[in-house]
């Protein structure tokens, strides 16, 4: 995210300095070279220029800024570059910082939804805290809902086997857009198979449609994909108009607006933000999907989560129905999970923390990230390798103890080019055509997947111990 901020002296900088870093790239404005030198020799990407001309501005390409925050101590002054940031730019979302005693007059100026005026004594709760970027959710509330048109249907499209992340994030795409289950079908190119998913998606009469590539445009149908990227599909999409997801980005794609927040630890977060913008209080069964969403995907906020993930939990948590959630995650074990985890575990090999699992055959793709989080729990794993065969297709799930940052990286690098890999710190996965996995390493087994990736898990491990 880049923030432009407008200011008198280097205050405003001591202070963002330390709580803005991971917000995104902060540039200053002040008015004279000997401020700017001060901002400069601290570190701190800075222009000066007169605040108050239009030329100014001009040099500093406002189109690339998301966000402008301005401090400026007089009164008149501050609604004055306010109102020239507006001229000169319709779209850009602004901050006031201002005092008590300037409020009353600032709040005469006319109504303008981008902008947002934020008294000083609560500056810092505010800026640490999700909210300061409602404008910004705005905007993307308001490009999200131009995409499509009232007479279109929606297809919004989740990956082959979708996980409450992805569910309740659909849900509140829905809900954001006005529409209703007809002309707004969550659909899938799989089906849902994880116990916990089928009881989700049952308790919380969730539909969700099983349809071919094929189906996707069918009629003229638009194209909305969620907690997924176009490149996760072995086949073309075609045209897609809006992708929200929160894993890092995978190939290049075109989409008429993508909104990728890959610092974030579940795509709920996201659409719980948008929501909150525009002044949506999500209904008892919506907020039960998305804080569910983001439970699931954050192992209750113990992995990689962050403020915004914290923020949006605090939101949802009183509406949501947490008996429901209770209900959800203790559904039926069938009888063949048991089986395959005594089969997996029969099978265990540990090297150098790493616990390396081959299944074979199995009936469900679940089984496989459900055994390797299980692996975690044994004493002296840091690793979680299981695979297994699902459908002519090579399925790996990896998850580590989040303290090495290497997971996705790793499958990426190992899988990518002959199938789809990817993934967070902690948790990553791979699936791979059986045909080109054999063409690449020879025969699908235990053995090919630990050499392939005990040496990169553990050199990765060891540059980690020594940058600390």
């Amino acid at each position: 995210m880049q923030y432009l901020a407008i200011c008198e002296d280097d205050l405003l900088f001591q202070f963002m300095r330390n709580v803005a870093a991971e917000q995104g790239d902060v540039r200053y404005l002040v008015p004279n070279e000997k401020i700017a030198r001060r901002i400069r020799r601290q570190g701190g990407k800075v222009r000066h220029g007169d605040l108050n001309k239009e030329e100014t501005y001009k040099k500093l390409k406002l189109h690339h800024v998301d966000q402008a925050i301005v401090f400026v101590r007089d009164a008149d002054d501050q609604i004055a570059v306010c109102r020239l940031l507006r001229a000169l730019d319709k779209n850009v979302s602004i901050v006031s910082l201002i005092s008590e005693k300037n409020g009353k007059k600032e709040a005469k100026d006319s109504y303008d939804p981008l902008l947002r005026h934020l008294q000083l004594a609560d500056i810092f709760a505010e800026f640490c805290a999700v909210q300061l970027l409602d404008t910004l959710n705005i905007k993307k509330v308001e490009r999200i809902r131009s995409l499509f048109g009232e007479g279109k249907k929606i297809h919004i499209l989740l990956q082959h086997d979708p996980d409450p992340d992805a569910i309740g994030s659909a849900l509140a795409l829905r809900e954001l857009l006005g529409r209703n289950r007809a002309t707004t079908p969550i659909v899938t190119f799989g089906g849902v198979t994880r116990p916990e998913n089928l009881a989700m998606i049952h308790l919380l009469e969730i539909q969700i449609d099983r349809i071919t590539p094929g189906d996707l445009h069918k009629d003229g149908a638009r194209v909305a994909l969620v907690d997924v990227q176009p490149p996760y599909f072995e086949q073309p999409l075609g045209r897609v108009d809006l992708v929200v997801d929160h894993h890092p980005k995978r190939s290049n794609f075109k989409a008429r607006f993508a909104d990728l927040r890959s610092g974030y630890g579940s795509t709920a977060t996201i659409f719980t933000e948008y929501l909150r913008a525009v002044g949506m209080e999500p209904s008892q069964r919506l907020a039960t999907a998305l804080l569910y969403g983001i439970k699931t995907d954050t192992l209750f906020l113990e992995r990689g989560s962050n403020l915004a993930d914290l923020s949006a939990f605090n939101f949802l948590y009183p509406i949501a129905n947490k008996a429901m959630i209770t209900r959800i995650e203790r559904p039926a074990l069938p009888r063949e999970d048991l089986e395959a985890m005594g089969r997996a575990l029969s099978r265990l090999q540990v090297d150098n923390g790493v616990a390396v699992i081959y299944l074979g055959e199995v009936n469900r793709e679940d089984v496989l990230p459900q055994m390797a989080e299980f692996c975690l729990q044994i004493e002296g794993v840091d690793w979680g390798v299981v695979s297994g065969l699902v459908n002519d297709r090579v399925v790996i799930s990896v998850r580590n103890v989040g303290y090495v940052k290497s997971a996705g990286d790793i499958m990426k690098k190992l899988y990518d080019d002959i199938g789809s890999a990817g993934g967070h710190r902690a948790m990553a996965k791979a699936v791979v055509p059986l045909d080109r996995f054999k063409e690449r390493f020879g025969e699908v087994s235990e053995k090919v997947i630990r050499e392939a990736m005990l040496p990169m898990i553990v050199d990765r491990d060891q540059i980690e111990l020594e940058l600390r």
